[in-house]
């Protein structure tokens, strides 16, 4: 009898000392999810500081220095899109989101420096594209983003998506695949 009332108790034990560890690889997954959030925001804050800090620079700067900043603000967010592509890959929700920070972060390096445009046409895109920017990294709660599902996320997109003021091929079509993804 005491060895059955043994091994029960053992079992019980087992199985609450499982659950347990179960509890905690689930939330240690969860608090690196989150840690891998912030790190896409901190991504966003550095590409928007580095595009301030050359719209503030713009005229007394070389065109090499221009270049570094467009360089290092698009690979600020190239660093949060893949971070995104790493936390969850086969996730729509977090695929999305990369996509569209993937085409912000294409943004500075072929359309700002362009060699037909005007400086006044330059810093008049640059305040734009960080007006989107920041938009964009005031209006994503990563807590809530990373507890949303598939559906609650799209209908928050449709409602971000028609206050970007950008106006580039790649984000009009990105808007469209999206509104065609909701549709269907």
């Amino acid at each position: 009898m005491k060895v059955k009332r043994l091994i029960i108790v053992g079992l019980i034990l087992s199985i609450f000392l499982n659950l347990y560890f179960f509890q905690q690889v689930n939330k240690s997954d969860e608090e690196s999810k989150l840690a891998m959030f912030e790190k896409v925001h901190d991504g966003i804050t550095y590409s928007y500081n580095f595009g301030k800090t050359l719209q503030s620079k713009y005229n007394d700067i070389s065109i090499k220095e221009q270049a570094e900043y467009l360089t290092a603000m698009s690979w600020s967010l190239q660093l949060s899109t893949h971070t995104l592509e790493i936390v969850e890959p086969k996730d729509e929700r977090y695929r999305e989101l990369a996509n569209l920070f993937s085409v912000y972060s294409h943004i500075p390096s072929y359309e700002l420096g362009a060699e037909n445009v005007s400086d006044e046409e330059v810093l008049e895109l640059l305040d734009i594209w960080l007006t989107d920017v920041k938009f964009l990294d005031e209006k994503l709660d990563y807590n809530q983003l990373a507890k949303m599902n598939y559906t609650e996320l799209s209908a928050y997109w449709e409602t971000l998506l028609p206050d970007l003021k950008y106006q580039n091929d790649d984000l009009i079509k990105y808007k469209q695949s999206f509104k065609m993804k909701v549709d269907y």
